[in-house]
């Protein structure tokens, strides 16, 4: 989703821009079979509304992070497939330091294209590229809504729920809405390689995951607009404190919204499990291509694999109340902590929620 902004870009980010053109001009005239594979999955724009761009317009301060997440997610995967040799040094070393050093500090003011940073990795598998791609635009969408339409629960509930319906319109794309089970992710073959090789980076990809989910609930604990602007920046505050802090303050386990987004993840389950099945696949195409135990030939066909079993509605489902218990039994402090606001008892539902649709 295009953010609007008056600033003329950076050169970073015309470099980017440049790039994107390049890589798209490569792209017509080499059709490989992935490229092939990927026609069916068309650009789509997000659903306008009166609450488009309001987060951006209120807290670009938070909003500009996104685009230095999208810069960080392309170059772990371009690094991992591009050159496995050497990515284990350099992502714990000169990418990791350049994410915390200048782009998390600042970030640039425009969303960057991913396939512009990773293009070998947007080769290798644009199907999954398209799904994170769709989920985060949910992510930007659903702050806009919770910023736009703040004191108006009933407005907010019934526009999360639009976007909600209007995300799963694409099931070639969409995260289901069904929570998986930890051994998805963690109990494969290939699990917990990336982990293992890379474990600043892996702290500081979840640390990205922590702002996003905890985020909602610092709005959700604002009904006045002073009160949100204290609670976002504490927010944005105790995310700094983590990638300011070395690989000590960074998350030890992937935070799971349950434990510490409860608020956001109850009155709207279905999108908490959609973000938090879009955090795992993260985790495991990480783990794909940094395990050397899957031949290069047979990475992207593991990727889409995996990616199909994150979209379906049987493979490795659990209920609601299980997901709830295990994002709790993995320990707040080591996902990250509680956002840094006012707890307040969590609502109840819009609705009885018994099994979220995929």
């Amino acid at each position: 989703m295009l953010l609007r902004t008056s600033t003329r870009p950076r050169p970073f980010v015309r470099a980017l821009l440049a790039a994107t053109f390049t890589c798209s001009v490569i792209s017509a005239v080499a059709a490989t079979p992935a490229q092939a594979q990927a026609r069916k999955y068309f650009e789509q724009m997000y659903l306008p509304g009166s609450h488009s761009f309001a987060f951006n317009t209120m807290y670009p301060r938070a909003s500009y992070l996104f685009n230095a997440f999208d810069y960080g997610h392309a170059i772990l995967y371009e690094r991992l497939w591009r050159s496995p040799s050497t990515a284990a040094r350099d992502l714990d070393g000169r990418e990791y330091d350049l994410l915390t050093q200048k782009l998390l500090e600042k970030p640039p003011r425009v969303p960057l294209d991913e396939a512009a940073v990773g293009p070998s990795w947007a080769l290798l598998a644009p199907e999954t590229l398209a799904m994170f791609s769709w989920a985060h635009m949910l992510h930007r969408q659903l702050y806009d809504v919770l910023v736009h339409d703040a004191g108006k629960p009933a407005e907010r509930d019934a526009h999360v729920a639009e976007l909600v319906r209007y995300y799963k319109t694409r099931p070639l794309l969409a995260f289901s809405s069904h929570p998986k089970d930890m051994n998805l992710m963690e109990g494969q073959s290939y699990s917990l390689a990336f982990r293992k090789q890379n474990p600043k980076f892996n702290g500081l990809v979840w640390s990205y995951h922590w702002i996003q989910m905890t985020l909602y609930e610092a709005m959700l604990a604002s009904e006045a607009k002073a009160d949100m602007d204290v609670n976002v920046n504490a927010v944005v505050d105790r995310f700094y404190e983590m990638t300011r802090g070395g690989i000590d303050k960074l998350p030890t386990v992937m935070p799971m919204s349950p434990a510490i987004a409860p608020d956001f993840s109850t009155r709207y389950p279905e999108a908490a499990i959609i973000f938090d099945n879009l955090h795992s696949l993260h985790d495991v195409v990480s783990d794909i291509l940094a395990n050397p135990n899957v031949p290069r030939d047979k990475k992207r066909a593991t990727i889409l694999d995996a990616s199909k079993k994150y979209r379906d509605s049987t493979t490795s489902v659990t209920t609601v109340d299980e997901w709830v218990s295990m994002g709790h039994a993995m320990g707040l402090t080591q996902q990250g902590g509680p956002a840094p606001v006012p707890r307040r008892p969590a609502p109840k539902a819009a609705a009885p929620h018994k099994h979220p649709g995929s």
